[in-house]
């Protein structure tokens, strides 16, 4: 019985001792006089949409957003000939990854990079959220204003007249997002 109250006597004395040392610590933060404020929220870093009620079209939304910021990764490292700073592997993995990488060093190969940009018009045209989530993507990718150039000169590389090509991709949810894992442009498929 002595043993039981000498037990909660201590953790009673340990219990006020954190609570003065608690007040004390909140009182020398607020000495100037004025009151403390809570931090402001935390501002988002990720450029996903927020959450809607729908899984569904939340999950659409998000795999847009990965194919496009792929793309934008994409679109950094092919018109500064370097994969440095491209953050691509946060969008993109596997093949998606490995195409875009050998693209690269081909371009790098020939003393070419791109100038401009594509215009995108992509859409989910499935999506499994069961197990392992996985959606597919279907894109007409327009080239025209997307042009290799000789490095050194800058004079444009012909290329064909055909510039509008049908993209298929396919996306997988990793622990840190969705990611574009397939991105195959078929040059034979005009759009």
């Amino acid at each position: 019985m002595a043993q039981a109250i000498t037990r909660t006597a201590t953790v009673r004395a340990a219990a006020g001792l954190v609570a003065c040392l608690c007040a004390a610590g909140l009182t020398a933060c607020q000495s100037s006089g004025k009151t403390a404020e809570a931090p402001p929220p935390a501002a988002s870093t990720s450029a996903a949409p927020s959450p809607t009620a729908n899984p569904t079209a939340d999950a659409t939304a998000r795999v847009l957003a990965a194919y496009r910021s792929m793309w934008a990764a994409q679109v950094k490292v092919y018109t500064s000939g370097t994969l440095t700073g491209s953050d691509l592997e946060k969008y993109a993995a596997h093949k998606a990854l490995a195409n875009i990488k050998v693209t690269a060093v081909y371009y790098q190969d020939h003393n070419q990079v791109l100038k401009g940009e594509p215009t995108l018009a992509p859409q989910v045209t499935a999506i499994d959220l069961a197990d392992a989530p996985k959606a597919t993507i279907k894109d007409c990718v327009d080239t025209t204003n997307f042009v290799p150039v000789d490095k050194t000169s800058g004079k444009p590389i012909e290329t064909g007249s055909d510039h509008r090509h049908v993209l298929n991709g396919t996306a997988m949810l990793f622990s840190d997002g969705w990611k574009m894992t397939e991105a195959a442009i078929d040059r034979a498929q005009t759009c």
